[in-house]
């Protein structure tokens, strides 16, 4: 399972939860934070923040009369959580923007730096001097 499955089946499993007015089935959260948010009628997904152990999911909940309330659930992740920042010759070079990085679990970091080591290896490296492939874009 990757960091990003594990976030969207926790929103969704909390968020299902929040919006049949029930509490979060996982994680920890303060009740009363729980109870103000509740008396509020519409909810929404909010940010997610990342500890090193742990997800924290923000909800948004609000009613014209009341304003706004958040709502963090704090879930504990099965595996370590790692920042993969993105190298300085990546962003001076390629990007030349504002790209700083991405949350992974330690594992799928470990996984993405072997496959790009790999990439390395002057047998795997000779097809970029072959043939020049077209940049690769996200769909």
């Amino acid at each position: 399972m990757t960091l990003r499955e594990f976030v969207s089946e926790q929103m969704n499993l909390i968020f299902d939860a929040l919006k049949r007015g029930q509490s979060p089935p996982v994680g920890t959260y303060e009740a009363e934070s729980l109870r103000e948010c509740q008396r509020r009628s519409q909810v929404r997904t909010g940010v997610t923040r990342f500890l090193p152990d742990s997800a924290l999911f923000e909800f948004i909940f609000h009613d014209p009369s009341l304003g706004p309330a958040v709502l963090t659930v704090k879930v504990a992740a099965p595996k370590p959580i790692v920042y993969m920042p993105v190298p300085g010759w990546v962003i001076e070079d390629v990007w030349q923007g504002d790209v700083t990085g991405s949350f992974r679990f330690h594992s799928e970091a470990v996984q993405l730096i072997e496959v790009f080591q790999n990439e390395l290896r002057a047998e795997n490296n000779q097809k970029y001097f072959e043939d020049r492939q077209p940049p690769k874009r996200r769909e």
